[in-house]
């Protein structure tokens, strides 16, 4: 029998299965990334991101139509995850205003649903980009007005919608000249359409192609390590990630590896995924280790000295507002040092692999004793975040659009405690441009991009959001890509070197970056950063 309304129960039931069939292809979609980096996440955001909505969707007592559908919404909102996760978050937002005043949908009613989601993404995003997910979602919702008096029938109509979203899906490199050279889809758009293929699946009664727990508790810590003592301590990095397709790795080998490094090692495996828990003074050691069995999720790293010790920060809460606060994210126990140092009251461990959610912003907000509060992301695929934590939060926050570490520190070194908020922000928007910042990782894989055939594991250097020099020697990379940022104009130079980097190599580096940029001061700072070689700046 043909479907021909959704209520609440099925609504929920199409959300459910959406989740669980992008959890079961999420990887696929992480290896769509452009880049060949070893932190392709969008399927890992936009799956974490539709899993908060399923787990409060489980918590719901009543299962109207519309509050399905506002209760998946809430759920994204402050579970999105980079910008993949807060344009779904949007489009579920949109999908809820068009379940408004509703009991049920019909065919037209659910074509005014998946419109109505469509344009609350594009609005949500100040410049959107075509060949996007924002694209695959317009067109099928374009589709959907378009046709919806040709069927008498639900199942027919979404499976028509979804054929037409993957067509919009396959002309994304078109539109896009950095997909069609690395040979790829769109990310996002690939993951919205096995949202959708999910959805259809729950709505027609039929089997997802293996069995999914949707479980977000594992974002969690591991292990409680709340109860050592800081005399205990003998590696300070609490180091946690989840190797992914791990099904024929050897666990065994990965644990006695970690021991060779740290302790407090804990190495479980369950099916496909290994958990890991352990305390180093090389997380990027640990992190290197895990790839060589699969792709890493859920990367933590806290420095344990510091975790113990911050009982004194409670005693904040029964003084008085200061003036300014500052919110910042780090990938790194050497950068979260550095910002402390800077004044950043607060720090979320994130970055590349481990994009910190809504939420995450939002209880460091709250936490934070300040008139007003000003967040740096620090990554181009968190800011989307911030400024969604930003709209949420009742207090006085401000988002300064930082993309990378240089540019945050250059912003809290320009800021003015004796000014107003708005003078500060102002002084910050206006210098942040003015940093060029460069990194140094290696590949994942083969590809071609920017004109430049690069084999798995090269070295690589990034500059512009562009890969521009490539190499097997990672001090030569760094140099290399340097002397592509060093203009007549630049009067100082930067280096955060990452946790498995080596200080003696980086300070024999920063020795020969001194002779060959004479007209320039160079720097060195402990990043702690893992999977980036170095990152550096020139100003």
């Amino acid at each position: 029998m043909k479907t021909q309304i959704i209520d609440g129960n099925l609504l929920k039931k199409m959300f459910e299965y959406g989740a669980k069939n992008l959890e079961i292809y999420k990887k696929t979609v992480d290896e769509l990334n452009v880049f060949p980096v070893p932190d392709g996440d969008t399927g890992t955001n936009m799956s974490l991101t539709f899993s908060h909505s399923v787990s409060e969707l489980e918590k719901m007592t009543g299962v109207s139509l519309y509050s399905v559908a506002k209760t998946a919404s809430s759920g994204a909102l402050i579970g999105a995850r980079g910008n993949s996760g807060v344009i779904l978050s949007q489009l579920l937002r949109g999908l809820a205003e068009g379940c408004k005043d509703k009991e049920e949908l019909d065919i037209k009613g659910l074509g005014l649903a998946i419109r109505a989601a469509a344009d609350a993404a594009y609005k949500a995003v100040m410049k959107p980009t075509e060949g996007t997910i924002l694209t695959v979602a317009r067109e099928m919702a374009e589709f959907a007005m378009d046709n919806y008096d040709r069927y008498d029938n639900l199942d027919d109509y979404l499976e028509n919608i979804i054929s037409y979203g993957k067509k919009s899906l396959a002309k994304t490199p078109e539109l896009l000249p950095v997909l069609k050279e690395a040979g790829v889809v769109d990310a996002g758009g690939q993951g919205l359409i096995f949202i959708m293929e999910g959805a259809y699946k729950g709505m027609t009664n039929q089997e997802l192609s293996q069995e999914v727990n949707l479980n977000i508790s594992d974002r969690e810590r591991f292990v409680d390590d709340s109860n050592m003592r800081p005399e205990d301590i003998t590696f300070g990095y609490c180091t946690e990630f989840i190797v992914k397709d791990a099904a024929k790795a050897d666990d065994n080998e990965l644990r006695e590896y970690l021991n060779t490094i740290g302790d407090c090692v804990l190495v479980i495996k369950d099916d496909d995924i290994i958990k890991v828990h352990v305390h180093t003074d090389h997380p990027g050691k640990a992190f290197e280790k895990g790839l060589t069995y699969g792709a890493l999720i859920r990367m933590k790293v806290d420095n344990m000295r510091e975790m113990l010790g911050a009982p004194e920060e409670e005693a904040e809460d029964n003084e008085p507002p200061k003036p300014y606060g500052f919110v910042a994210v780090s990938p790194g126990a050497g950068l979260t040092n550095l910002f402390k140092d800077l004044g950043i009251t607060r720090v979320i461990s994130g970055g590349q692999t481990m994009n910190p959610s809504t939420q995450d912003f939002l209880d460091e907000i709250e936490k934070t004793n300040a008139e007003e509060i000003f967040l740096f992301p620090n990554n181009s695929n968190i800011i989307m975040a911030a400024n969604q934590a930003q709209a949420i939060s009742e207090k006085h926050v401000h988002v300064i659009p930082t993309k990378t570490i240089p540019q945050c520190v250059t912003a809290m070194l320009t800021f003015q405690p004796e000014v107003d908020w708005e003078e500060n922000e102002k002084n910050m928007l206006e210098v942040i441009p003015t940093v060029k910042t460069g990194e140094i990782t290696f590949a994942v894989r083969d590809t071609k991009i920017n004109g430049l055939k690069i084999a798995k594991n090269d070295i690589i250097g990034i500059f512009g959001g562009e890969i521009v020099v490539k190499g097997d020697d990672v001090a030569e990379v760094t140099k290399e890509l340097l002397d592509k940022m060093v203009d007549e104009d630049s009067e100082l130079v930067s280096v955060y070197y990452g946790s498995d980097v080596a200080e003696d190599d980086a300070e024999a580096l920063v020795e020969n970056l001194e002779e060959k940029f004479e007209d320039c001061d160079v720097e060195i700072n402990e990043g702690g950063q893992p999977l980036y070689y170095y990152i550096v700046s020139v100003e």
